[in-house]
């Protein structure tokens, strides 16, 4: 498993996950601060409290900092220093919550109203924050200080029930971040897996045994995308066949062996000779190649072919069945995609150029 991949992987859906969370622990906490609005006019219409138009007002302020929180992580979807606003972001909705239980407090609802709503928090964070665990208790930290608090101030509870309780809340907040978080990182390694298994299969399925060069249907794929992406774009678009003269009577003389060292010579070749990286070389059958060029006009298909034939001279393998050379040689046939072709009709047309190659003496190129 290549772990740098996989890091980077589990770093980037650890912030898409926390995107989702923020949005929807934005939500909740916009939905509930409003509910509580309403319950809190509701219970003190009719009787005189100081507090509640300035609690009212410190609520607004907080839906309002929750609605924005909400409509900043749906419009970025992406962010360089994801970890620094996640941490930033945790500890405002820390904060803000907890300023929503002293408004709670003072309006004399004191532990009870404190307790639910540090709960509902509590089972909020750990849902919408598990996958950052700085996240995670930048954002409880200032729910779980006001909560306990209250908690010591309640004539009902004694000091060693506050912190028992606190004790025991963190240590579920803990367990259940660390059951949630390995969920989340087996399901990102099973699918880190899957794909590369599918991505080697698929590298399998495209590449020739032999020459280890891309194989007959890799071309068939990558020459029926090429075409329509060079009909899109107006583009040139060329192929090279490319044939081992007089191979037959290589691997009758020298046998097979020799024979199938000198098809993977030759491939490495050409591989070698395509210098960009859209280029590609495909073994086409037998001692057949077929050279993919996107981008490239006849002139530019010519420049390769000339480069391919020298490269392959320069590996001066011995022939000593061929009636042109000493050495093993190549021809080849160029075409070049014009408007309305299909691949079988681009094919057939680089196909008749090799046989023109080779009529005219072999070792050579042919197109126009």
């Amino acid at each position: 498993m290549d772990l740098s991949s996989l890091n980077t992987r589990i770093d980037n859906t650890i912030f898409k996950n926390l995107r989702i969370g923020f949005i929807w622990a934005s939500k909740i906490s916009l939905i509930t601060i409003m509910l509580i609005t309403v319950v809190i006019w509701i219970d003190f219409f009719n009787t005189k409290n100081n507090n509640l138009l300035l609690t009212t007002v410190g609520f607004s302020i907080q839906a309002l900092l929750f609605a924005l929180g909400w409509l900043f992580f749906a419009h970025n979807k992406t962010l360089q220093h994801y970890k620094i606003v996640s941490s930033s972001y945790a500890l405002l909705f820390g904060l803000t919550w907890g300023g929503a239980i002293i408004n709670l407090n003072n309006l004399g609802h004191a532990y009870v109203i404190v307790e639910i709503v540090g709960n509902l928090l509590f089972l909020v964070v750990l849902l919408s924050f598990y996958a950052y665990r700085t996240a995670v208790y930048l954002a409880t930290i200032p729910i779980l200080v006001f909560t306990t608090w209250y908690s010591i101030e309640d004539p009902r509870f004694d000091l060693l029930f506050a912190f028992t309780k606190l004790a025991i809340t963190i240590i579920i907040i803990e367990s259940g971040r660390q059951l949630l978080f390995k969920w989340f990182t087996a399901r990102i390694k099973q699918e880190h897996d899957n794909k590369r298994l599918l991505k080697q299969l698929a590298k399998i399925s495209f590449t020739d045994q032999l020459t280890q060069i891309n194989n007959r249907r890799f071309f068939d794929f990558a020459i029926n995308k090429q075409i329509i992406n060079a009909k899109h774009y107006h583009h040139p678009l060329s192929i090279i066949l490319i044939d081992i003269d007089y191979f037959k009577l290589f691997n009758d003389n020298l046998g097979h062996v020799k024979g199938d060292m000198c098809l993977k010579s030759v491939a490495t070749t050409i591989s070698s000779s395509l210098l960009r990286n859209t280029d590609t070389v495909s073994r086409y059958g037998g001692e057949e190649f077929v050279v993919l060029l996107p981008n490239t006009d006849n002139q530019g298909a010519r420049c390769v072919a000339h480069r391919i034939q020298q490269n392959v001279a320069s590996l001066a393998i011995t022939h000593p069945s061929s009636d042109i050379s000493q050495t093993v040689t190549v021809s080849q046939g160029i075409a070049t995609l014009k408007a309305n072709q299909l691949p079988s009709q681009l094919i057939d047309i680089a196909d008749s150029y090799l046989y023109k190659a080779k009529e005219l003496g072999r070792n050579q190129y042919y197109g126009t």
